[in-house]
């Protein structure tokens, strides 16, 4: 098939159980339509196929997806909770994306994904929704957007794609790693806008150090500020002059 030779991985969505059997052998996942997340009978059947399904949830409440998880969960089957809003074109003031945080935080264990009906434009939104944690996107695509029928007009198509793939670039690369962890960008930074504490007024080898004779000044070349409780107490080992930078080799 087309997606094999292109290298990509070919789903649609049964709406039977016709469809779902013909299906089964061409796909490694499974989708399931708002339409169909009360559908009992219909969603057991597929779990008898073992494999990860991708729920839509669109126009359901809570109840009804803790329903549909409770039919899911006992057979094993790998679910993903994709919010969605089940409504042709969505219009930005109901695409209600805080629902993606809300099923992130109602279900810490599944993996949460966002399934967009809004109007492609500058397609902020998919980024929007992954930066607010969707971990899969679906968006309805369209070789031409004047087809008759109601996938077309709000799909994406490839000029859209495009637009999406390189604002998900720079995204990725602004969002960058989690760990704090101060970087090489900024080792210029910690030597030169930190303090290091300095010595206010002349004193003599032997001095105790009393927090009178220290201030904190540029750059960090010294002993840290959140040292001198470390310092103050103990002596000097030579002179010292007025805006000497402290370092250990100074002290006893």
């Amino acid at each position: 098939m087309r997606c094999d030779d292109i290298a990509i991985e070919f789903i649609s969505t049964p709406f039977d159980m016709v469809s779902a059997k013909f299906l089964n052998d061409l796909m490694s996942v499974f989708k399931v339509s708002s339409s169909d997340i009360t559908n009992r009978p219909f969603i057991e059947t597929i779990c008898e196929y073992g494999k990860p399904l991708l729920v839509s949830t669109g126009a359901s409440n809570r109840d009804e997806v803790d329903d549909v998880l409770s039919w899911i969960d006992p057979t094993g089957v790998d679910v993903a909770l994709m919010h969605c809003v089940l409504n042709y074109p969505t219009q930005y003031e109901n695409a209600n994306l805080n629902m993606i945080r809300g099923l992130k935080a109602d279900f810490p264990n599944k993996t949460i994904g966002y399934s967009d009906h809004t109007l492609p434009e500058d397609m902020r939104v998919l980024e929007v929704a992954t930066l607010l944690g969707a971990e899969i996107l679906e968006k309805h695509f369209t070789h031409d957007k004047t087809l008759p029928g109601n996938d077309h007009y709000h799909a994406m198509d490839k000029d859209d794609l495009f637009v999406f793939i390189e604002r998900m670039k720079q995204l990725v690369t602004v969002l960058g790693q989690g760990e704090k962890v101060s970087l090489s960008c900024e080792e210029s930074a910690r030597r030169n806008a930190r303090r290091s504490l300095v010595i206010t007024r002349d004193i003599e080898k032997g001095t105790t150090i009393r927090s009178e004779h220290l201030t904190w000044k540029r750059p960090a070349s010294g002993i840290s500020p959140r040292d001198i409780h470390r310092v103050i107490g103990r002596m000097t080992k030579r002179n010292l002059a007025r805006d000497d930078i402290l370092v250990w080799d100074m002290l006893k």
